[in-house]
């Protein structure tokens, strides 16, 4: 199938989850993800209420050992890496337990497909994370609520983040804050080659 009819069919949700599997094993990686613009949520007190046993917190270099076990993406030298390049990590601590965290990036969008700098009120969210026994208790939404206001208080108020089109969890969580799933984009990339990148969808007014 010619590069502009696969282009086509993912902009008409023609092509499935396990299709895009089967062409990977192919030595084609091929990556469909949302960039969701956040920010513009305000919420009852009555929600923040329900979630009085959890703490921000800021996590530091020193801090990396207490998630590097759990953390799906990286380890410990990277996690530290991460911190050394400014990186913020953004957790939840119920008791004395972080239970769930994330991670801004003041200086770029880092999704390899898709790089781009951050102005000076702007932050890159990734790999946001619920520790497996806290999961079902609707963390996600109150730490991303979390981590605005920590970004507000240092000039941040205006967020990015990516969402994989088929990552249903992400994408409902990021929902549930009023995020903008405006831009849809299309990645093509031969395996260690350097990924071709297509809009597919702009509807931001």
């Amino acid at each position: 199938m010619p590069w502009g009819k696969i282009k086509e069919a993912f902009a008409h949700g023609l092509l499935s989850h396990e299709l895009l599997k089967k062409v990977g094993k192919l030595g084609v990686n091929i990556d469909l993800f949302y960039l969701v613009s956040e920010g513009n949520f305000s919420c009852s007190q009555q929600w923040l209420d329900s979630f009085q046993d959890y703490t921000l917190c800021v996590l530091h270099r020193d801090d990396m050992e207490l998630i590097a076990a759990d953390h799906p993406w990286d380890n410990l030298d990277g996690l530290r890496a991460r911190i050394d390049k400014g990186h913020i990590c953004i957790g939840l601590k119920y008791e004395d337990d972080i239970v769930a965290f994330t991670w801004a990036d003041l200086e770029e969008c880092s999704h390899e497909p898709l790089r781009f700098a951050m102005a000076d009120n702007e932050a890159y969210l990734y790999d946001a994370f619920t520790m497996p026994r806290f999961r079902g208790k609707g963390l996600a939404p109150y730490m991303r609520y979390q981590s605005y206001q920590h970004l507000r208080s240092i000039g941040r108020d205006h967020y990015y983040s990516i969402s994989q089109y088929f990552n249903t969890s992400s994408i409902q969580f990021k929902q549930k804050l009023n995020a903008g799933f405006d831009k849809l984009y299309l990645s093509v990339a031969r395996k260690s080659g350097k990924p071709h990148t297509f809009q597919l969808r702009n509807t931001a007014r």
